[in-house]
């Protein structure tokens, strides 16, 4: 067993019991976009915040790591066939 395993299958449980791991990518960019616009809220209200430093790098932290789960998808999501010009 690697030092990672134990991150890795913690990762992916969370991500199961959050009903993230069985969701169709287009359920997930949905919720993605949702968890976005709650961060960026909450974000909008920290800043007002002078003294709530920490939470507020967690938040940006956190807006970072949604806009690469979003790109990962959208560079892994399935190209539309491309129509045979044989056929």
């Amino acid at each position: 067993m690697t030092k990672w395993e134990p991150s890795v299958r913690q990762a992916w449980k969370s991500l199961s019991e959050a009903g993230l791991v069985e969701m169709r990518p287009d359920e997930l960019s949905q919720k993605i976009q949702e968890v976005k616009h709650v961060v960026i809220v909450r974000l909008s209200e920290l800043l007002q915040i002078k003294n709530d430093v920490e939470e507020r790098e967690s938040a940006a932290y956190s807006l970072a790591t949604l806009k690469r789960i979003e790109t990962t998808l959208r560079e892994n999501a399935p190209k539309p066939a491309t129509p045979d010009p044989a056929v």
